[in-house]
């Protein structure tokens, strides 16, 4: 009996454990990430800004519905680093999910429709009656300014192809984004966006886009896109952005993107130094782009006390004379130095940029006259080597983007520059070669994008970052009188920065311009022949961020998701024995678990 009553309460007793254990399961949040890249950690810079909120966050998830496997992958990967997010944040990050018509409400787009359709009037087009004629005008204008209202958010459609039958498919429309609000402010973060990932296709050797592999890269990004979105949202004040201008830099529409995306998040204002005493402490950074008229010694010395000071530079140069619009007249034209005579300068900061021009056989394309039909010439769209295609390095700046376009881009090299760290962030790819100055630059070169062999140049350095305490070239040139004028508005003249500081050099003017028709500019990297954008808004964008005090949410981009895909061979040589341990074994283990608790059933029980 006291034996009975032992066991009896030992049950009781283990009940109770038990219930206290899920009690304090469920007040206490513990994970346990086993994987070897901390895939499902968040990073301390991360967990740092979600405990500091200083306002409240909301986050619209548009990725929504019934997806096939790899984007339900990207689905749930995004959903699991919110509620992560959400468990260091509280109460201050609100979850939500949504469609595009909920974001732009139907009433708001009859409105802006509405408007459209005044405005049409007022220009004298007679409206009413194509709408009566065409009954369908009305839904597919209010769609296209949805579309476009998205678009000017950041927002953008997949065509996303899905299998329904053995030999059918059909495509679907889908935003795989998010929207990231704080106040009246928001900012879009694009879930798919990353580096595109080849693999040999198994039947034809060719390399194509691999989903599980890319999708893989962007699920890496996922915390710092999210991360970056949400500190931007939390300043309380936008750092304030240069433009330098006075020496044959560009100010049309060719600078038209680069001005909207820097004030997207920044104060943005244009300075000459040419006119202005000196280049105010007060810019968190200057943006040097496509100069074209030789510095003088003046402006040389306020850009590097502005440099002394703390100042940070983004550098985007051409050192040749190499423009497209001279090959429109002639099929030969000549790349000479511009003289900008910046040499030395750069020189002192740790960095020489050559007098060449990169060819890669990476490269866009250019539509070309390649025969004639007729007295006709006939156009096409030939590989230019000239816009080489640039890639990224493990730098945090530039892992895991897509390729960067440029255009008549020069090589760099780093010099010795006691003190200075050098990070390459661009270079070509494995397949490039250089021309020499004086280069003749001719349409007839082409025909060597046949010929790989003379491409023998791997990862030659186009970007460079220059991180540490900067010398000052005038240290020992300046007289009495110029650092007497330096101290009268910086309060002294420095030889040597007191912190550490960045320069940006870039050797491509381009990179950061975009290209323009009589309608309308444009984006930053498009190319109108391959109807692709690549990634130089999000180089410019993630430079700007980690120069102007954001680099540990820039860092959050060296994070890696490996994809630990399955082999195809072994799953095709071994898939019968592996149906049979998932389908027989589980049936054999359960009928010989009903076998031994059946004999030892009767042998406890069996009568002596």
């Amino acid at each position: 009996m006291k034996k009975l009553f032992s066991h009896k309460y030992s049950w009781l007793l283990a009940a109770v454990v038990l219930l206290l254990l899920n009690f304090a399961a469920s007040q206490l949040r513990v994970r346990f990430d086993m994987t070897a890249e901390q895939r499902y950690s968040l990073s301390a810079p991360t967990r740092s800004l979600l405990k500091n909120l200083k306002e409240p966050v909301t986050v619209d998830v548009l990725l929504t519905g019934e997806f096939p496997a790899v984007f339900r992958k990207l689905q749930n990967s995004t959903d699991d680093l919110l509620h992560e997010m959400k468990a260091y944040a509280g109460n201050r990050l609100t979850i939500r999910y949504t469609n595009v018509e909920e974001i732009i409400p139907l009433e708001a787009r009859e409105q802006l429709f509405y408007n459209f359709i005044n405005t049409q009037r007022q220009q004298g087009f007679n409206v009413d009656s194509l709408l009566k004629v065409q009954p369908n005008l009305q839904q597919e204008v209010m769609q296209q300014i949805m579309n476009d209202s998205l678009k000017a958010l950041g927002i953008l459609p997949y065509n996303l192809q899905v299998q329904q039958k053995e030999n059918e498919s059909s495509q679907r429309l889908i935003f795989p984004s998010a929207i990231v609000r704080t106040g009246d402010q928001l900012l879009a973060v694009d879930l798919l966006s990353g580096k595109t990932i080849f693999s040999p296709n198994p039947v034809t050797g060719v390399n194509e886009p691999d989903p599980a592999k890319t999708i893989g890269n962007a699920e890496a990004l996922l915390e710092f896109k999210f991360a970056d979105a949400i500190a931007k949202l939390q300043r309380k004040q936008k750092p304030l952005v240069g433009y330098l201008v006075g020496n044959g830099e560009p100010t049309g529409p060719e600078t038209y993107d680069l001005v909207q995306t820097v004030e997207k998040s920044y104060q943005f204002n244009i300075i000459n130094p040419n006119t202005a005493p000196v280049i105010p402490k007060e810019f968190a950074a200057v943006l040097i782009v496509k100069p074209a008229v030789p510095f003088s010694d003046s402006v040389k010395m306020k850009l590097d006390q502005y440099v002394m000071q703390g100042g940070k530079l983004l550098w985007f140069v051409d050192m040749l004379y190499a423009e497209k619009d001279s090959l429109a007249f002639t099929s030969r034209t000549l790349a000479y130095d511009r003289g900008l005579n910046i040499d030395d300068l750069l020189f002192k900061y740790g960095v020489r940029v050559n007098r060449d021009l990169l060819q890669d056989l990476q490269c866009d394309k250019m539509r070309l006259v390649v025969g004639f039909e007729g007295g006709k010439p006939q156009f096409g769209n030939v590989p230019f080597n000239y816009y080489p295609l640039l890639t990224g390095t493990n730098h945090p700046l530039t892992k895991n983007s897509e390729p960067v376009l440029s255009q008549f881009a020069n090589t760099v090299d780093t010099v010795k520059a006691e003190g200075i760290q050098k990070s390459v962030v661009l270079t070509s790819s494995e397949t490039a070669k250089t021309l020499s100055t004086p280069a003749v630059i001719s349409l007839d070169e082409l025909k060597t994008v046949e010929t790989p062999q003379l491409y023998k140049q791997s990862f030659l350095p186009v970007g460079i970052l220059l991180e540490g305490k900067f010398q000052s070239l005038y240290a020992n040139r300046a007289s009495a009188e110029m650092r007497s004028y330096f101290e009268k508005y910086y309060g002294s003249f420095a030889v040597a920065t007191a912190e550490n500081s960045q320069q940006l050099v870039v050797a491509d003017g381009d990179l950061v311009l975009n290209g323009y028709t009589q309608e309308q500019p444009y984006g930053m990297g498009f190319s109108p022949v391959a109807n692709i954008t690549f990634a130089n808004k999000g180089f410019l964008q993630n430079a700007l961020e980690y120069m102007t005090g954001n680099a540990s949410v820039i860092s959050l981009r060296s994070k890696e998701a490996a994809v630990r895909l399955l082999n195809k061979e072994k799953v095709e040589s071994e898939k019968l024995q592996w149906q049979l341990i998932n389908i027989a074994a589980p049936v054999v283990l359960v009928l010989l678990g009903a076998f031994v608790f059946t004999w030892w059933r009767r042998k406890k029980y069996a009568t002596v």
